[in-house]
């Protein structure tokens, strides 16, 4: 529209009315300005709330720079239509102001450590210090000063101790710059950035009474434990231990002496940069400032064994318990736990029936090493001796007093846990940390179904056995990891096949479908944490690296612990989007502040509160700003009859359209006031008009498939009047002449626009068509955003999509071939307009593109034809 208005408003004449040509151009130049503006602030809307709704990481960076934009954008907008109107609307800056005010207010509102103690000794620790000492340290203090089981002694340093060392050596301000730069998808860059980070921190000195009172509480413990005492210095973010779990995330030192407690600390402190950290929390919704790490150092345990315990099996559905899910699940390795959660090690696995703590599972596996205690600071790896390497690290006696330590801890947390324990040299059990337990996204639907008591027929089995970590199916090329270097060579849609779990393969975890294992636990870190991502994994498999190729396509069942060569399609199924992020700090900022942008309430321009005051979300400015821009640009008054430069077209669709002829668009004997279809010259228009006014298109009533709940409430809100003319949402305009369209349309919720020059050279000629919003929710309007993208792809168009709004653009046919597109495109217009309400399922789309196609338009369904897949009632 614009390069063609520059052409014709160039010359000072509209509608044959002599005006002075400085003021006309210069109304012009602010026209242009708010259409400009009009259009990128619908595009940073639809880019806000696709960040809702897909299942990729934001920051809440990136959501405070884009309200930003999209406030400053709308404040020019008011600007534009003030100077296009002399000053007609003062009160659309009140509007944008008291908007923006409370958007930012929503995005910049930062969690805060209020000032403490740098250090709390274990004795005063308890649930509610989360905020202050982390989830990890107030979880192990509330074990053991309220709960009465055995934990060991020590000391938590404070996340206010943690702000403090980072402000005072101003390395704040440093990460904080880095940090900017950094996109989580990029594994290389992450890692490098990740790494001078975490130079920096190790670089830095500790303010000095932070040093000072980390010395004297190892010095009480020196009194009560001997000179030589050791402490593991173990990460308690913020954050951490919560909803989401950050299993295996952070950092621990184990076997610390006193006089390297400081250095330890830092390392833990520095591991809130690590590749995996960061990539962990933006994936699930943590920004920098909700992660802050406090530190729990406590005496360290000579292990006789160690191990992890599940309350309840994670991969059980999420309702009321079933037999078996409800068991109490133990692993455990000789020595220290550090082999069980990272998953190098073989475990015996054991499983204790709740209610008559029945032991019902008792795998025991070959142990060939075990992590000791040095002499010195650190830890060492030996051989398990010969005789116990087929030994149960635990006895029956044991297993089931285990177990009932966690019965006891799910009672007082009234939740499911995930539990490490110890067993020192003299037989005696420690809890050392208690957290919620994860269950996986879909956990319920998998398991829920009957695993395959063998294999599927006619498909070749590479690999059986093993156990499932996390639920679920998927296929692709395998790629075999042969050390974690190689993580930024992982490709896109690959089974990630391993010697064992790490939870070093988080940065992957968006790139990979499955993970396959030879070693590791289903009570490990990166079993947590694959649950957490949805990712079907399969632990415990022998051999699997060296029975898989490299680049090989492989089908991985997880939950019936099969492994087939080739793809298995009938076990592709297709998993719902689930948003990672959905619930944290991030996510929840910007679903407040989007409440006050997104919304469009202003859909009818004659209604009382069509008005700057009445404008309850950023959309509305800009609606109203688009509206009244167009109204004064074309001297259009506030009634169909009163105005001065556009005629109202009667053309049997029940649609207010207003025609603004620029020049030849009508014909010489059009009436002054009212036009039929006989008085449209323009030829872009009258292909529009042909489709649109198609007897197959039915504008008013249902579409073919039945609407039910609310739903039928919602749409026949919409759709049902009785006028034949202007009933559907406010004026739409058409602006023509002899070759030229710009057609813009509201109908309700959505929008649409046809920008077209239809005239004899081939080269001039175009059709761009925009359409977005809709009634329903984001998912729905995106899935009928992809119907419209199909549809006009068949037409030849190029598409782009993001969110609700796709856009399609076609150059260079002949006028007669462009004319059938435009008599497509109104077709298109009439058969969508209420689709988004039924589109519950991707599943749906190709039969409603091979319906238009057929010339369905309103797609009813008639015999044994096919029919579409089941809709659902909700539209949340």
């Amino acid at each position: 529209m614009l390069k063609f208005l520059n052409m014709l408003l160039g010359s000072g004449k509209q509608q044959g009315q002599s005006r002075d040509d400085d003021a006309v151009k210069r109304k012009y130049e602010y026209f242009k300005s708010l259409l400009i503006k009009n259009n990128r602030s619908l595009e940073i809307l639809t880019e806000l709330e696709h960040l809702l709704f897909e299942n990729k990481p934001f920051t809440l960076d990136h959501v405070l720079a884009l309200s930003e934009d999209l406030i400053s954008l709308v404040y020019d907008l008011a600007e534009d239509l003030n100077a296009l109107s002399g000053g007609k609307y003062p009160g659309l800056f009140d509007a944008t102001e008291r908007l923006g005010v409370t958007v930012l207010k929503d995005l910049v509102h930062r969690k805060r450590i209020k000032k403490g103690e740098l250090l709390l000794p274990m004795r005063a620790l308890s649930a509610e210090l989360a905020d202050e000492v982390g989830g990890k340290a107030a979880n192990l203090g509330e074990v053991g000063n309220r709960a009465g089981l055995p934990t060991p002694r020590g000391f938590a340093v404070s996340a206010y101790a943690c702000q403090h060392f980072l402000k005072t050596t101003g390395l704040s301000e440093r990460i904080e710059r880095r940090m900017k730069r950094i996109d989580v998808k990029d594994t290389e860059k992450l890692m490098e950035i990740c790494e001078e980070i975490q130079a920096m921190i190790m670089a830095a000195p500790l303010p000095e009474e932070l040093s000072r009172g980390m010395a004297r509480l190892m010095e009480e413990l020196a009194e009560l434990f001997g000179p030589e005492v050791r402490v593991s210095v173990r990460s308690s973010a913020t954050c951490e231990d919560s909803e989401a779990t950050f299993a295996g995330q952070h950092s621990t030192v184990l076997n610390v002496s006193a006089q390297n407690v400081d250095r330890a600390w830092k390392e833990v402190v520095a591991s809130t940069f690590s590749p995996r950290a960061v990539y962990y929390r933006r994936s699930m919704g943590y920004s920098d400032d909700d992660v802050v790490m406090a530190v729990l150092c406590v005496t360290m345990i000579d292990a006789r064994a160690s191990g992890v315990m599940y309350t309840c099996d994670p991969n059980g559905p999420g309702g009321p318990r079933r037999e078996g899910d409800d068991d109490i699940l133990i692993s455990a390795a000789w020595g220290l736990g550090v082999s069980v959660v990272d998953g190098s090690a073989s475990t015996d696995f054991y499983a204790v029936r709740r209610k008559d703590s029945a032991l019902v599972r008792h795998d025991v596996a070959k142990k060939i090493h075990r992590l000791r205690l040095r002499t010195e600071d650190g830890i060492r790896e030996e051989a398990v001796p010969e005789a116990e390497r087929e030994t149960p690290c635990l006895d029956e006696a044991k297993i089931r007093q285990l177990a009932a330590y966690g019965v006891r801890l799910e009672e007082h947390y009234g939740q499911p846990l995930d539990i490490e324990w110890a067993q020192d040299q003299s037989g005696r059990l420690f809890i050392l940390q208690a957290r919620p337990l994860g269950i996986g996204h879909g956990a319920a639907d998998e398991c829920s179904l009957t695993p395959e008591a063998e294999p599927l027929h006619g498909r070749e089995v590479a690999l059986r056995g093993g156990d499932m970590a996390a639920p679920g199916s998927a296929a692709g090329p395998a790629y075999i990891l042969t050390t974690d270097h190689n993580l930024p060579a992982v490709p896109q849609g690959a089974i990630l096949v391993a010697r064992q779990t790490s939870p070093t393969y988080v940065p992957v975890m968006d790139r990979i479908r499955g993970i396959i294992t030879e070693v590791g636990s289903v009570t490990g870190h990166m079993a947590s944490v694959a649950r957490e991502f949805g990712v079907p994994t399969l632990v415990g498999l022998d051999n699997a690296t060296l029975a898989i190729e490299q680049g090989e396509d492989i089908t991985l069942d997880a939950t019936s612990r099969i492994v087939y060569r080739g793809i298995v399609p009938e076990l592709i199924r297709d998993k719902p989007c689930v948003n990672l992020m959905k619930g944290s700090p991030v996510y929840k900022a910007a679903q407040e502040a989007l409440k006050r942008m997104a919304p469009l309430t202003l859909t009818d321009p004659k209604a009382d509160n069509f008005s700057p005051e009445g404008c309850r979300s950023l959309h509305d400015v800009i609606r109203f700003a688009h509206e009244m821009g167009m109204r004064e640009m074309f001297n259009l008054g506030d009634e169909m009859e009163d105005t001065e430069g556009a005629v109202r077209l009667r053309a049997g669709l029940p649609l207010n359209i207003l025609v603004v002829d620029l020049g030849g668009g009508l014909t010489p004997t059009a009436p002054k006031k009212v036009v039929e279809l006989e008085h449209i010259k323009s030829a872009p228009f009258q292909g529009l008009l042909h489709g649109m006014t198609d007897p197959g298109v039915r504008w008013l009533g249902g579409v073919g498939v039945s609407l039910t709940g609310f739903a039928t409430i919602m749409a026949e809100s919409i759709m049902s009047d009785p006028n034949a003319d202007g009933s559907l949402g406010g004026p739409s305009y058409a602006v023509v002449s002899d070759h030229y369209l710009n057609f813009n349309t509201r109908l309700g919720y959505h929008f649409a626009v046809v920008d077209s020059y239809c005239g004899p050279s081939i080269n001039d000629n175009y059709i761009v068509f925009s359409f977005k919003g809709g009634a329903a929710d984001i998912a729905r309007r995106s899935r009928r955003a992809k119907l419209i993208a199909q549809i006009l792809k068949r037409l030849a168009f190029k598409t782009e999509i993001k969110g609700d709004m796709v856009r399609g653009e076609i150059k260079k046919y002949s006028q007669t071939d462009l004319k059938q597109k435009l008599d497509m495109v109104g077709r298109l217009l009439g058969a969508v307009r209420l689709l988004d309400m039924l589109l519950s399922d991707d599943g749906q789309i190709g039969w409603y593109v091979d319906e238009f196609f057929k010339g369905n338009y309103a797609f009813e369904r008639h015999g044994d034809e096919p029919q579409p897949p089941p809709q659902q009632d909700s539209l949340v």
